[in-house]
């Protein structure tokens, strides 16, 4: 089987997790090529301070015309290729591999699986009028035309792209959580402060995600607490949380590794994952999140069809608020003062990487049997 994953090579990304886990579960049974990206030809790039015009004018054309920035790079790779498989996995994004290495497989024969776990994916994401976006819809109408199943992350991906594709096997299975290491004893939670409530948040926070402010602004203003304290450990590229009101104290740090994550979250309350502005999509976060020792709180749209408020909802130790929500201090402060158990914040065994990793190997298995069915889009 081979495994076509842009970024599969890179274990710190969620899809080089991902397609490792796959591959370790695959290997039982089959003999399994990967294909990836150079690890210095996925590295991310930074604002454009510093850089010359020449260069800011050649990504603002990448951005309009490709795919992606890995296009040449898959034009390059893809070029000319017969594989020599019975069975491959396209592991998305970036899509440019998947747009090249597509077409190569149908022509092969060679049945496969689309993995789009990335919620960012072309099909499921809203698109600029540029050449690139139109590219992009016009390359992948054959790709899924060619599928013999596809991954997605949630229920609510899964049923917009089941609309359109009535067909096709279709698996909503987000990532797995990796167990924190033995050596990361959590330190023991203080006891409650009624004049503080400490918050935190873990990794990057940036415009597709809801902004907290409104709903610390909403915490202070309740009386309940003197003051909110919100530590952020990861970057805040577009200073959503700089100039905070008197009342909220925001702390900056710097990314940790997640082994003293788990022994640093002990001295908060609760561990807040903000929700993303498209409600169908389920931060990546969230289920690492499942193997801290504190109290989770889901910062998201409850209103509507929301990844992130049903994934809360499903879990113990979770709660789902609304910034706008009037009664979202007295919600949160009944969360973070229950008494919740070890057992009770532990992580569940069937989110773990050992348990996502089978399931989503048995689901490329049934899809790559021989007879399996090919997908006709919805007219």
């Amino acid at each position: 089987m081979v495994v076509v994953s842009g970024f599969g090579g890179d274990a710190m990304t969620p899809r080089g997790q991902r397609t490792q886990q796959l591959i370790k579960a695959l290997e039982g049974d089959w003999e399994v090529e990967l294909i990836s990206m150079p690890a210095q030809g996925h590295r991310g790039g930074g604002g454009t301070t510093g850089r010359s015009l020449a260069r800011q004018v050649a990504s603002w054309t990448v951005q309009q015309t490709l795919f992606d920035r890995w296009e040449p790079w898959s034009r390059r790779r893809f070029s000319g290729w017969r594989p020599q498989a019975d069975a491959a996995v396209l592991i998305v994004a970036p899509w440019s591999l998947a747009a090249r290495a597509a077409p190569r497989l149908r022509t092969a024969g060679v049945p496969y699986v689309i993995d789009a776990g990335d919620p960012w994916a072309v099909g499921l994401a809203q698109r600029e009028r540029t050449i690139a976006a139109r590219r992009g819809l016009r390359a992948e109408r054959p790709i899924w035309d060619g599928a013999a199943g596809a991954v997605l992350t949630t229920p609510q991906q899964a049923a917009r792209m089941q609309a359109k594709y009535p067909g096709l096997a279709i698996l909503a299975r987000p990532n797995g959580f990796e167990a924190p290491a033995e050596a990361a004893a959590p330190a023991a939670r203080p006891a409650p402060d009624p004049a503080v409530l400490r918050l935190v948040h873990l990794g990057v926070i940036y415009a597709a995600r809801l902004d907290p402010m409104p709903l610390l602004v909403r915490l202070r203003d309740s009386g309940r607490w003197k003051t909110i304290r919100f530590d952020q450990f990861g970057a805040d590229p577009e200073g959503m949380l700089a100039d905070a009101p008197a009342g909220i104290d925001v702390r900056n740090h710097t990314a940790i590794p997640w082994a003293e994550v788990v022994a640093r979250t002990g001295e908060f309350d609760a561990a807040v994952v903000l929700g993303n502005e498209l409600g169908e999509l389920l931060p990546s976060k969230a289920i690492q999140y499942l193997t801290l020792p504190v109290p989770r709180i889901a910062v998201t749209d409850t209103s509507r069809d929301d990844a992130l408020t049903d994934f809360a909802r499903d879990h113990t130790a979770w709660l789902a608020v609304a910034p706008g929500d009037p009664d979202a201090a007295r919600l949160i402060a009944e969360h973070v003062e229950h008494p919740w158990t070890a057992a009770e914040l532990a992580p569940p065994p069937a989110d773990s990487w050992a348990t996502v990793g089978r399931e989503l190997a048995a689901f490329v298995e049934r899809c790559v049997a021989v007879g399996a069915p090919r997908p006709t889009a919805a007219r």
